[in-house]
């Protein structure tokens, strides 16, 4: 069919398959002329000739950076389906004012980031890393006596995204608990839908028994987690981070937590990951650093690709795209 687009894919080495199933790159070629040619960022200069008439890229981690060499090597692109979530790191100004559309996977992405979270969340309010902590060394059975429970406790979700909504839908949906968030930009009848109430910062963390920070990584939130903040955590409250590590000076993180040793946290994000071997949260017994694994992982990236192939099949029917990453949305991602 000559009148089907012209597509390639252009990502890193090992990002493909990961991320793109069989089924999946044969529906992309079915329903457009795909470039049997697999391009990386390091080489599209070496195949310039092959992008000159492509109209779609379907891509992932490693996206090449859209400056204008790379502008001018596409003059025909009109749209990348980016199976992966942010794309800060490689969507330009220069490309948004040529017309270039692009949907992301960041809501397949959110999936399991925010079913992970809610699993923390459960645990801490038991306070399962700690009493197995504590048993473990002691080899002694004994109760958490300070554990919150499921049941009528305080959760505090930070930023009410895709993520966080997730969350909340979850912790409404399968447990009897009170949910409160902090959002500036939700309104009351995303909240009542949500089945929350919105409070301020400083009252969600003086009143959550587990906090779980959801905020995209922006300047308007860097290092909004202060150090008053944390000082004022109820006892015995458990900090949940699989958000960025940006969003707490980690410096002041660690002086808290070393001092309040009632307090607990699971932070699967820090602040110059993954070279973050001196990150001085690594010494507290009371923080868990897991290695940055709530998003898609292994077979779950696949979702992502899924994602695209009917984000496509969408936009070659002429219905509306789920997942396009217009100018609103760019502000508020992460």
């Amino acid at each position: 069919m000559p009148d089907r687009p012209k597509s390639l894919f252009l990502l890193s080495q090992d990002s493909l398959n990961k991320i793109y199933s069989t089924h999946s790159q044969a529906r992309i070629a079915e329903l457009t002329q795909l470039e049997p040619t697999v391009l990386h960022y390091e080489t599209w200069q070496n195949a310039t000739d092959r992008l000159k008439d492509i109209e779609y890229i379907f891509s992932g981690w490693g996206m090449a950076y859209m400056d204008d060499a790379f502008l001018d090597a596409v003059p025909n692109l009109k749209y990348i389906f980016y199976g992966s979530g942010t794309i800060r790191s490689f969507y330009s100004e220069a490309a948004q004012e040529r017309g270039i559309r692009i949907s992301s996977a960041w809501r397949a992405n959110a999936v399991p980031t925010a079913e992970y979270a809610h699993a923390l969340i459960i645990l801490s309010l038991k306070k399962f890393f700690r009493a197995t902590r504590t048993t473990q060394a002691n080899r002694s059975w004994q109760l958490p006596a300070d554990a919150a429970g499921i049941y009528k406790s305080t959760v505090g979700i930070v930023s009410l995204g895709t993520v966080g909504q997730l969350v909340a839908k979850h912790l409404r949906d399968q447990h009897n608990l009170n949910v409160i968030a902090y959002d500036p930009f939700a309104s009351n009848q995303t909240a009542s839908k949500l089945g929350l109430k919105l409070v301020s910062l400083q009252e969600l963390f003086k009143t959550a028994d587990v906090v779980s920070l959801h905020a995209p990584d922006l300047p308007a939130t860097e290092e909004m987690i202060t150090e008053q903040l944390l000082r004022s955590m109820k006892a015995n409250a458990t900090l949940i981070n699989t958000a960025r590590g940006g969003l707490i000076n980690e410096t002041s993180f660690t002086q808290v937590f070393e001092e309040r040793s009632d307090l607990d946290a699971v932070v699967d994000v820090t602040q110059n990951e993954p070279k973050n071997a001196d990150c001085p949260l690594w010494k507290l017994s009371n923080v868990i650093i897991s290695p940055h694994i709530a998003g898609s992982l292994n077979q779950e990236c696949q979702r992502m690709g899924e994602y695209m192939v009917d984000e496509l099949e969408r936009h070659l029917a002429g219905q509306p795209m789920q997942h396009e990453v217009t100018p609103e949305v760019f502000l508020t991602m992460a």
